[in-house]
């Protein structure tokens, strides 16, 4: 596994979004996959990046927790293939999937791919689908 590559796709995302007229993307003190998204909206963004097939994720079962004790919103981006291309979930749907769906791994992770692992979620294939999400906080 290339995480090389995962990484260049979430920096990519975040210079995308940086770029954006009135949005900061700027690291936080939870998690280096964390990040604060101000702009319409404010929230947090924990963002996964995944270059080659087979699209699976490693989802910090820590960071989920952090996440979960902080008063802002927040959503878990797996983006993949392109750094424009990925799914966007609402906290709603993380606490649906890791209850119901998701499997963990021995390291207590829990282990999204695509498929049936996110079928409540379309992918996005666009910053802009991404940011009319966001932007609906």
């Amino acid at each position: 596994m290339n995480t090389s590559k995962g990484v260049r796709l979430v920096n990519d995302f975040t210079k995308s979004l940086n770029a954006i007229e009135d949005v900061s993307v700027n690291d936080t003190h939870i998690s280096r996959n964390v990040f604060e998204f101000k702009g319409h909206a404010n929230c947090l963004l924990y963002i996964k990046g995944r270059s080659e097939q087979p699209y699976r994720w490693g989802v910090t079962a820590n960071v989920i927790d952090r996440l979960q004790a902080q008063p802002q919103k927040w959503f878990v981006i797996l983006l993949f293939s392109s750094h424009e291309t990925g799914y966007l979930l609402n906290s709603q749907d993380v606490k649906y999937y890791i209850q119901r769906v998701w499997p963990r791994g021995r390291d207590g992770d829990y282990k999204p791919a695509t498929g049936s692992y996110l079928f409540r979620n379309s992918a996005l294939h666009t910053i802009k689908d991404f940011m009319e999400i966001i932007n609906t906080v």
